[in-house]
């Protein structure tokens, strides 16, 4: 039997929607995880029929993503804590492109979220690691190859390398594969957010500590990183190595691994790379997010310039670059 809008329940919507054979395993795992939420709040509260669902029901949904610091039975990260607008944003966009798609394949005479404007959240500034930051890491790593840790201070300045010369994601660069890397070691290609591939160029340090870690890695499995026993290391685990190795390099400033890809970008945009390029680089299909590491790299530009062009020690002491002095 063809289910119509009125046999049709939003849990069977849902469940519909999860089975599409266009949603990437990650996409999935996305919207399975906000829209138990939504089907849970609509039972709980009692919503009516599919096709009774207004406006008002999607906005008693979002007011409680919102407000409410225990929202959900299931524990998990930020669930005893308000919702930070980009959450909240994010758990507006997976409803709405619900419904959407409930209208397009004509389960919805009317679409209830038609008109429900969403507007985007300010994100936080980009703070990438300082140069001192990075340098203190890089340093632990070679004292860890000098003095007895001679695997892991290899393998760890690698990855710390790749993260700093690519501007990978975290996901992205634990999920290498030996199949993902060019024979000369001229670029790897990894699956970036979308089950989009792209290449990404190597050169330079990164390459030559790459290089170096493939001399000593295992012989074994298909995975690029492996622990010290062999095992192939998990995003958890290339995570947990950057925040020890922070530790250790007595960096005490906030955040993890996502930092090294500010400071990819800031420093690209700083030594004269174009935006454009970098977009290509990082992945980005909009220009929106790499507006944001211009707006750094021009915030820092022009506070290294203050004291070349401070308008009272030029009144006071004249051009220094034209050497015309006043005294």
């Amino acid at each position: 039997m063809v289910l119509t809008t009125e046999t049709l329940t939003l849990t069977g919507i849902i469940s519909r929607f999860l089975a599409r054979q266009d949603l990437s395993e990650k996409g999935r795992a996305y919207y399975q995880n906000i829209l138990s939420k939504l089907d849970w709040f609509s039972r709980k509260n009692g919503w009516p029929e599919l096709k009774d669902i207004t406006r008002d029901h999607i906005r008693g949904f979002m007011d409680y993503v919102a407000t409410e610091k225990n929202r959900w039975p299931q524990g998990g990260r930020g669930t005893y804590k308000a919702a930070s607008p980009a959450t909240v944003y994010h758990y507006t966009k997976a409803v709405k492109t619900l419904f959407n798609w409930a209208e397009a394949e004509e389960y919805l005479l009317e679409n209830p979220v038609a008109r429900l404007k969403i507007r985007p959240p300010r994100y936080k500034e980009v703070h990438p690691y300082s140069d001192d930051e990075v340098r203190a890491m890089l340093s632990v790593c070679e004292d860890d190859i000098k003095f007895g840790y001679r695997y892991l201070g290899i393998r760890n300045k690698a990855i710390i390398s790749l993260f700093i010369s690519t501007g990978l994601r975290l996901e992205e660069l634990s999920n290498i594969g030996l199949g993902n890397l060019d024979p000369r070691l001229q670029h790897l290609q990894v699956l970036g957010k979308g089950q989009k591939v792209r290449a990404v160029p190597l050169s330079g340090e990164a390459k030559k500590a790459l290089r170096h870690y493939l001399e000593s890695r295992p012989r074994r499995g298909e995975m690029l990183w492996l622990t010290d026993e062999g095992q192939p290391m998990t995003i958890y685990g290339v995570r947990t190595m950057v925040n020890r190795l922070k530790r250790r390099a007595g960096v005490t400033s906030e955040g993890g691994a996502h930092r090294f890809r500010h400071y990819f970008a800031t420093r690209y945009l700083e030594g004269g790379g174009d935006l454009n390029s970098l977009r290509l680089l990082l992945g980005h299909s909009t220009l929106a997010m790499v507006l944001r590491y211009s707006r750094y790299a021009s915030v820092s530009r022009a506070l290294s310039q203050h004291s070349q062009f401070d308008p009272l020690d030029r009144l006071l002491k004249g051009d220094v670059n034209s050497k015309r002095w006043r005294y």
